[in-house]
């Protein structure tokens, strides 16, 4: 018996959560890294962190809020389970030979706990506004003008995940330590969200792209 060929909405949805996984489990290993881009000081989940947006974006607009939601709680299942693999290795003894001198590993992956808690939070509550102001904008436009949604959804998502990160892993420890770390703590957040919005902004054509090929293929196989 020859199993059902797949449907246009499962092959996207799949594409999606799998994009959308693989770029947030990376942006979290890129994130130990930071870049002078221009005027911006940024890590480097720039690259990443607008692909799981506009990836939850596309399946908002193809499938739904009720799995969009389903999407990001996918992520955030990867990612622990990526962190307790990367802490799990950490705790292995370091082979003789190995070509990582033994606390070069450490020193790239290692990760305090209430970071880990901090990323995972901005994350869901990141993606949990996107989510909603998308399903709401699409309402209030009828379904039209895709790039508004995208762009004004992304924007609050990315700057609401910002502030959680910022918040719980620049300014707290840096206040308990008697410091005033605001000012430059939000420019950082500030630059992070800017850039982020110049690359959802140059893969726009791509959205339009996706949700093309996405109709036209659900019209072919109706």
């Amino acid at each position: 018996m020859q199993p059902a060929a797949a449907t246009p909405q499962q092959v996207s949805l799949l594409w999606l959560a799998g994009l959308h996984v693989a770029a947030l489990v990376v942006g979290h290993v890129l994130g130990s890294k930071s870049a002078e881009l221009g005027p911006f000081l940024v890590t480097l989940t720039v690259l990443t962190f607008p692909v799981t947006f506009l990836t939850t974006d596309l399946v908002n607009e193809l499938q739904g809020r009720e799995w969009a939601r389903r999407v990001t709680t996918i992520g955030l299942v990867a990612v622990g389970l990526a962190y307790a693999l990367i802490e799990l290795a950490r705790q292995l003894p370091v082979a003789i030979g190995s070509h990582l001198p033994p606390d070069a590993f450490d020193h790239v992956m290692a990760l305090p706990f209430a970071h880990v808690i901090a990323l995972l939070a901005g994350y869901f509550f990141g993606q949990t506004v996107d989510i909603d102001m998308f399903h709401r904008l699409r309402m209030l436009t009828n379904g039209q003008r895709l790039w508004i949604r995208v762009l004004a959804s992304t924007a609050a998502g990315e700057l609401a995940d910002g502030l959680i990160v910022t918040v719980f892993v620049l300014v707290a420890p840096a206040a308990t330590a008697g410091l005033t770390p605001m000012p430059a703590a939000l420019e950082t957040t500030w630059d992070q969200a800017m850039l982020r919005l110049v690359v959802v902004i140059a893969l726009l054509p791509a959205i339009y792209i996706i949700h093309h090929v996405y109709h036209a293929a659900r019209d072919r196989a109706a």
